[in-house]
């Protein structure tokens, strides 16, 4: 249930209070300084907040009856650690509508995703109380593979920047197939500069994008922000060609990942084995993934996506659980790939 703007100043100031420890507050003296600022009635009503806070927040707050006051028994829990505040909600359901408005639905459902992940963050965070468990305390609930997450993340806010201010932007970029051998690496000239004009970012498995207006190619290029380096915002403003800024738009509905396409959209037929097909059916390869057919023998899904090296990445990692059916030039590439993986074997 969402907390209201006067609960969550009363919780605020209640969670500042308690977890002065051991500099307690007497619960008369507590009541005081919420009736003095949030204007709450009563001593009940006080006590209402705080069985509140114990109930749907996991705030292990507890009483003291010698000191007549309240205290935290874990004195590193801040409740404000686990909220956001109306306001911040507002301003993110605001943020969605601009982007909405300004970078299209595809962005803005992108927000949305990622509150949900915040939410669903404070579920878990609020459930996992170490040591309760009957085994005993110390046992491990939740396991999670630790990620290494993409560099260059301080970039992000410097490129929001820039997009929010319709300036260039310049930097140097190191290909990955650019990059010099050990015994030169240290004596190789840096990359040259690069000037773009940013239309938007992407975050990928856990590795951030700036997709942007190319003068020289005349088009958009990506590039990945962990091999950036010497980025600035510039004076000159930014001049994409509304051909472009609608070509970026719909670039993403039809793509798998990152990697641009040079060829068209087309319909991609893929046969999986009964098992997997119940996995692909539970978490969809792409927002444009239809069921076929679903029998005891094969399940058949139809995407609609331009081919590029992420999809191919992709479908070889359902080994021999996949048969690529359509189309033909995406069958042959595949045969291609496993046919030089195989001869790998043999060498």
């Amino acid at each position: 249930m969402p907390i209201t703007r006067s609960a969550f100043q009363r919780y605020r100031l209640i969670d500042e209070v308690i977890s002065r420890y051991p500099r307690q507050y007497s619960k008369q003296r507590l009541f005081e300084l919420c009736q003095e600022t949030c204007g709450i009635r009563s001593v009940s009503s006080l006590e209402k907040d705080i069985q509140r806070l114990r109930e749907d927040h996991d705030a292990p707050i507890a009483y003291d009856k010698r000191a007549n006051g309240y205290y935290y028994t874990n004195p590193q829990f801040r409740l404000l650690k686990l909220m956001l505040t109306p306001d911040d909600m507002e301003a993110l359901d605001y943020a969605r509508e601009v982007l909405a408005a300004t970078q299209g639905a595809s962005v803005a459902d992108e927000l949305t995703s990622a509150l949900q992940k915040v939410r669903q963050s404070l579920d878990i965070i609020r459930e996992v109380k170490p040591g309760d468990h009957p085994d005993g305390a110390g046992r491990r609930v939740v396991y999670v593979e630790e990620k290494i997450l993409g560099g260059n993340r301080h970039y992000v806010p410097v490129l929001i920047r820039a997009v929010n201010q319709n300036r260039q932007i310049e930097f140097r970029y190191q290909k990955h197939e650019d990059v010099p051998g050990k015994l030169t690496r240290r004596t190789a000239p840096p990359p040259p500069l690069r000037t773009l004009h940013p239309i938007l970012l992407r975050e990928v498995w856990d590795s951030w994008y700036v997709i942007g207006y190319d003068e020289k190619t005349g088009g958009e290029r990506t590039f990945a922000l962990d091999r950036m380096s010497d980025l600035s915002i510039t004076d000159e403003p930014c001049a994409v060609p509304q051909a472009v800024i609608d070509n970026v738009s719909e670039l993403f509905e039809h793509i798998y990942g990152i990697t641009d396409s040079s060829g068209p959209v087309e319909e991609i037929v893929l046969k999986f084995s009964p098992l997997f097909g119940r996995y692909i059916k539970a978490k969809p390869i792409h927002q444009t993934q239809e069921i076929i057919s679903d029998t005891d023998s094969a399940c058949v899904v139809r995407l609609r996506l331009a081919p590029n090296r992420d999809l191919l990445m992709h479908l070889r990692s359902y080994g021999e659980h996949l048969c690529v059916l359509k189309p033909d030039s995406l069958v042959q590439e595949i045969k291609t790939s496993l046919e030089k993986t195989l001869a790998a074997y043999h060498a």
